[in-house]
């Protein structure tokens, strides 16, 4: 397998920070550590190993990240308002420089999958559900995507886009992301065992927001074995991820055809004579003069049409804008499902909602 770490300086972030790469092609995954770890996490704790199979057969290259998490998320006594602007540094970090790396390294167009355990699930789908238009979908395992669990009941507009139980139940229901979410594969998954209490409460808040919002998200609930740990995680990737390569590789496709279809065509120029308005003056004076000399004038050689214009490139569309800050929401106390349901899951083709 092929296995390489770059390291560069962060214009974001102030600092150098790494990426390690995995893979020579395939589809591109942006992968968040856990909390407060860095871009070798993964392969630590056997996670590149349970994707062994799709990294080395090309059908994923994998884009793990250095976390900063030190600074932000979990530096419960700093100040707030520090931390949370190394929390948005880190975002515009991703979207800015990790996603222009990962489309040069690729060789490719196609829009990145961010996946995430714990806290890097937090990320994942931050990052998803904020830029829709750079990402193809979201993997997220675990995640607690309630901003004040950290920051308790301190809270800023930087904060709230930060926090998803926040954030996606007040998205206005004709906001163009719901059409571009239901365009992209969401999965989030949370267990019902142990340390999975924060991600099962805020995950029923985020399913529900999707549902009232008309999204097609899967968001699934394991059993009360399932514990907040890496065995777990290595399972769920093993379960989702053939899901998730399948149902992009389909959006992408019928977005390929759709922009086929409605490239406009090719515009027609008329020829003109090649040269200026000058030189064809004097071209034409001088052919008068020899035709007056001469009794029989040679014919005149066809000039050559100038090239047909090219139709301008169409400007990347810009994001659409957020949406507006709006008052906290509730949290929704989580109902756990039982145990009983997860085997009828795994054994759906197709997502499923619950």
């Amino acid at each position: 397998m092929n296995r390489e770490t770059v390291t560069a300086h962060s214009k974001d972030l102030g600092k150098n920070m790494s990426i390690r790469v995995y893979g020579e092609s395939g589809w591109p995954i942006v992968a968040f550590p856990i909390q407060d770890a860095m871009s070798d996490c993964y392969e630590q704790f056997g996670m590149i190993d349970a994707m062994r199979d799709y990294i080395e057969g090309g059908k994923v290259q994998l884009f793990v990240l250095d976390s900063v998490d030190a600074e932000g998320w979990s530096d419960r006594g700093g100040d707030n308002v520090l931390r949370v602007k190394v929390i948005e540094a880190f975002y515009n970090y991703v979207c800015e420089e990790v996603v222009p790396f990962v489309r040069e390294r690729s060789g490719s167009d196609l829009r990145p999958i961010t996946m995430g355990c714990s806290l890097g699930a937090t990320h994942a789908l931050v990052a998803f559900l904020r830029r829709p238009d750079l990402f193809q979908g979201v993997i997220a395992l675990s995640g607690a995507y309630d901003a004040q669990f950290f920051f308790g009941d301190w809270m800023n507009t930087t904060l709230y886009f930060n926090s998803p139980v926040h954030f996606l139940p007040n998205t206005p229901h004709d906001h163009p992301y719901i059409d571009l979410y239901n365009r992209r594969e969401i999965v989030l998954c949370c267990g019902q065992g142990a340390w999975e209490e924060e991600g099962l409460r805020t995950e029923h808040i985020v399913d529900d927001a999707f549902r009232a919002l008309g999204v097609n998200a899967w968001c699934d609930y394991w059993g009360t074995d399932v514990d907040h740990d890496w065995p777990w995680w290595q399972k769920q990737i093993q379960y989702f991820l053939p899901h998730v390569l399948d149902e992009a590789e389909r959006y992408n496709a019928e977005e390929a055809a759709e922009a086929a279809k409605s490239a406009p065509a090719k515009p027609l120029t008329a020829k003109k004579p090649a040269g200026t308005k000058a030189t064809r003056k004097t071209r034409a004076k001088a052919a008068t003069t020899k035709k007056e000399a001469a009794p029989k004038a040679k014919p005149v050689a066809a000039k050559k049409a100038a090239p047909a214009a090219k139709p301008a490139t169409k400007a990347e569309p810009k994001p659409a804008a957020k949406p507006a800050a709006a008052p906290k929401a509730a949290a929704k106390k989580a109902e756990t499902k039982p145990a009983a349901e997860v085997a009828e899951k795994k054994a759906r083709a197709r997502r499923t909602t619950h």
